[in-house]
């Protein structure tokens, strides 16, 4: 009997090889994070002086971004996380109470959660709960019993157990030295010196936690100081340092367009490859990330 053509007899051997393929599962791609760690108080100039070279070639740095005014947390810190300034978000009080409610804007959180992705907020001061919607739990790590090192501790605990898609952490200490000794004082100083250690640590856990090439840090401040105040447009008030690191950054780049405090809401979204709300006056640092996002 004649044998069929060895093509023909292949056939189901592929068909069978096919299959197995099929079925076999398909490793997921791992999930993107953001975190933005906000140093309240930081102005860019100290910072830039404490920033040591091997992190400079793992970073795309802005010593020149600039915040908004009132050059205050509370206004600054909604421009950070709305994406809008305060004369679309109408914030330029400073202190906070519950019973004034929340911030009922469109915001990273609200915006990353309602995509499905895991929220985490750690807080050094309690006014900052006016930017978290009340429905979602932000941690307060009250200072001074929580200093920078410990808030960055609990910080990199949370991502490493809970693996958030949004990881957002604040620090009261520069902003704690400003007003007690001065800014530019060898307290406050000697309190931004700590930062570049306990960052390269941060990402150390990241490292471990096998996410490097999937997360992408944010470090920025909401404002800096002069003498022992801040709030107006002067430049030791309003320029800030605006540093992105981590697998989704750009390494070893000095960042040249301008850039705005609420760009870090657009970059956020943009990373996470998340739709930027077009109303949002913030952009996509594209500059400092490593691939381009499909964000707007």
């Amino acid at each position: 009997m004649r044998q069929p053509p060895r093509l023909l007899r292949t056939i189901p051997a592929l068909l069978l090889l096919l299959l197995v393929l099929q079925a076999a599962p398909v490793p997921a791609r791992q999930a993107r994070a953001v975190v933005v760690l906000s140093f309240d108080g930081v102005r860019a100039d100290a910072l830039q002086g404490a920033w040591p070279e091997v992190l400079r070639g793992q970073a795309a740095a802005s010593w020149s971004a600039r915040t908004v005014l009132p050059s205050l947390t509370l206004p600054a810190h909604v421009s950070m996380v709305s994406g809008v300034g305060p004369e679309v978000h109408g914030v330029r009080f400073n202190d906070w109470t519950p019973e004034m409610g929340r911030l009922t804007l469109p915001t990273i959180f609200t915006r990353v959660r309602g995509a499905g992705g895991g929220v985490v907020v750690l807080l050094a001061k309690p006014k900052l709960r006016f930017l978290v919607p009340a429905d979602l739990p932000a941690e307060w790590l009250a200072f001074p019993r929580h200093r920078q090192a410990a808030v960055l501790d609990v910080a990199a605990q949370r991502f490493r157990q809970e693996r958030p898609a949004l990881l957002f952490v604040h620090v009261a200490d520069p902003d704690d030295a400003g007003h007690r000794h001065g800014w530019m004082s060898a307290p406050y100083l000697a309190v931004v010196r700590e930062i570049p250690a306990l960052v390269e640590r941060f990402l150390a856990q990241v490292r471990a936690a096998g996410a490097w090439e999937q997360t992408l840090l944010l470090l920025t401040s909401d404002h800096g100081g002069h003498g022992v105040v801040h709030g107006s447009g002067r430049p030791e008030d309003v320029t800030i340092p605006w540093i992105a690191m981590g697998g989704l950054a750009r390494a070893g780049v000095e960042l040249t367009q301008p850039i705005m405090i609420y760009d870090t809401a657009a970059t956020t979204l943009a990373a996470l490859e998340l739709q930027v709300p077009p109303q949002w006056q913030g952009r996509p640092v594209r500059e400092a990330l490593a691939a381009a996002p499909t964000g707007r």
